[in-house]
């Protein structure tokens, strides 16, 4: 059977224009013999989360986009169609379309209640498995899928991974095809003893930036077929049953190039968040720091020179000659700020000057902090004038990697180093540090990369690592501290597995970690001091602080689940639509609120 994968750019919520540009891929692969197309998880509908009030609006659109994908596709195809848009990335389902008509592959409550005529299979069945003209196809959405058809024996010819995963330059494997020598396909494919294929969503939704890179590979683990990253294609491969012989000569995989491919995520996403917004011009403040001279580069990449406007700023010290230098090569329009003079502060005057020349073009205005500063606080206090932070989410570390891999393809920085706007200092018990070299920074980085992606915490930090302790509690305290000033900055493009927001500390909170001793999950070790206490005499039971018999790591459990499940039964969300009562609870109680029987809606 001849499987075509059709990576598309698509905008979230244009259902009709998304329609048309599906039908005219069906066409396109039905002409060069594709019997089954497969679109990316986020072709149809996006993957951005909506508020309550709006998703069963936007759920009876996606159905009627799907009547009318039913009626025009020149060639069966599996869509994928989200099932919760409550929470970012949501749950997904998938669809085929064949013959007319559309079908459920993995069957969801939300589906049911909005699609009358879909007949539905075992809901418990977590991997989807299909039957399309011969060949047994299996969906898999997640890592976690991926991981249950490798241990358990799956009879299937070829499973198709729908990924739902946002480029992340901490996860190899977000990267798809591009990073097939780095990463868990191959052996997937061997381990599963059938063909792998990866379709991967290309664009900007929202803060998150998909890299397409596609990917077929045989059982053998041999790469078949690939599409280019950050860009549409329609790629398609030959895949027989899992049993038959192939003869084709496998492709060579990709060399993995990181930094490059950071550099063209964010190009990626700030044309798609800026287009998004219905605007066609930036406008950035170059303050003599590294980030802000990538940032003009990457925004000029992004949306041409013409559309972008850099304001050389009185803060930008010596570095001033050359950003303007940098802007003349890259043909963008510039000008010049003014000294501050009296109480005003230059940095914050800079800023003022940068909204007024970005309201002369109409332009979203970007700031150049990135994920070091945002993390440390090191602009706390100054006024920002940005709508977007295009490396808020990527460490400055990172930021002077990408700017040597700019150079290697071409010399548009004249140096790559670190310069005075680029140097900070933290507060340690014994003075002041001076972050003043790539090596200090890196500790730094990897201190910040530790405790956001990787929640390590204190002591991990500082056992593990090998860290100066002295420069973790500085780190952690200048996180904790940035906090409230954090909260105020604009978004950030994602790309890391954890962005800073999802590291939030709680505010008002004074308590500091200053265990070194905690290296495993402390719940484990009440556990094992109360096995302890119970195995003792019972005159020296009453000694201990835990009840006799609690279950305390099971207990926890249970309200950790009962709070990401807000509840035991599932809700029929066209009922809700509807205004009926909707049956769940203990006992057959019904309730009309929003999310069903809750554990705390009795004693």
């Amino acid at each position: 059977m001849r499987i075509g994968i059709a990576q598309i750019h698509t905008i979230a919520g244009a259902f009709d224009q998304t329609v048309e540009r599906m039908v005219a891929q069906s066409q396109r692969a039905a002409g060069q013999g594709v019997e089954l197309l497969v679109f990316p998880l986020a072709a149809l509908a996006g993957v951005e989360a909506l508020p309550y009030a709006d998703r069963l609006s936007y759920m009876a659109d996606i159905v009627d986009a799907l009547s009318n994908l039913a009626c025009d596709l020149a060639c069966s195809a599996i869509v994928p169609v989200p099932i919760d848009l409550g929470e970012p990335g949501g749950h997904f389902d998938a669809l085929l379309i064949e013959d007319g008509e559309v079908r459920p592959l993995r069957p969801s409550m939300g589906m049911r209640g909005l699609v009358d005529d879909l007949e539905l299979r075992d809901e418990e069945r977590k991997i989807a498995e299909v039957n399309v003209g011969g060949l047994r196809l299996a969906l898999a959405f997640s890592h976690a899928d991926l991981d249950q058809l490798d241990d358990y024996d799956y009879d299937v010819d070829a499973v198709i991974f729908l990924s739902g995963y946002p480029f992340a330059l901490d996860d190899a494997a977000s990267a798809l095809g591009a990073s097939l020598e780095e990463v868990r396909f191959v052996d997937d494919a061997k381990a599963i003893g059938a063909w792998l294929l990866g379709v991967g969503a290309v664009g900007g939704y929202g803060d998150q930036v998909f890299s397409g890179s596609s990917f077929v590979l045989a059982p053998s683990g041999e790469l078949r077929a690939i599409a280019p990253a950050f860009e549409e294609a329609l790629l398609t491969c030959d895949v027989q049953p899992s049993h038959e012989a192939s003869a084709h000569t496998p492709l060579p995989p990709e060399v993995y190039d990181a930094p490059f491919h950071l550099w063209q995520a964010v190009v990626l996403g700030i044309h798609d968040y800026v287009t998004g917004m219905g605007k066609q011009d930036v406008a950035l403040l170059l303050d003599g720091s590294l980030a802000a001279m990538v940032l003009l580069a990457l925004a000029s990449d992004a949306l041409g020179p013409l559309h972008v406007h850099a304001l050389v700023g009185s803060t930008a010290g010596k570095r001033a000659p050359a950003c303007r230098e940098l802007a003349r090569r890259l043909r963008v329009d510039q000008t010049e700020s003014v000294a501050a003079t009296g109480m005003l502060d230059a940095r914050d005057l800079d800023e003022l000057m940068l909204a007024a020349y970005a309201r002369e073009f109409d332009a979203v205005v970007l700031s150049s902090f990135d994920k070091t500063a945002l993390g440390l606080g090191l602009m706390a206090g100054h006024v920002s004038s940005a709508t977007l932070c295009p490396l808020g989410d990527v460490y400055r570390s990172d930021v002077l990697d990408m700017a040597h891999v700019r150079n290697t393809i071409s010399p548009l920085f004249r140096k790559v180093a670190l310069g005075d706007a680029d140097v900070f200092a933290l507060t340690l018990k014994d003075g002041e540090r001076q972050i003043a070299t790539e090596h200090d920074l890196l500790q730094v980085d990897e201190i910040l990369l530790g405790y956001v992606e990787y929640d390590r915490s204190r002591a991990e930090l500082t056992g593990q690592s090998g860290a100066d302790a002295d420069l973790v509690d500085a780190v952690l305290r200048a996180v904790r501290l940035s906090e409230p000033w954090r909260r105020s900055t604009p978004p950030v493009l994602a790309m890391s597995t954890h962005t800073l927001d999802e590291a939030r500390f709680p505010l008002g909170a004074r308590w500091n970690d200053e265990r070194l001793d905690v290296v495993e999950a402390p719940f484990s070790q009440l556990a094992a001091a109360q096995d302890v206490a119970q195995d003792s005499a019972p005159e020296n039971r009453e000694m201990s602080s835990l009840p006799q018999g609690m279950d305390l790591e099971g207990t926890l459990a249970m309200l950790r689940d009962l709070a990401e499940q807000v509840g035991f039964n599932p809700v029929d969300i066209a009922a809700l639509g509807q205004g009926e009562v909707v049956e769940g609870g203990s006992g057959g109680e019904a309730t009309s609120g929003p999310m069903g029987w809750t554990p705390f809606s009795e004693n």
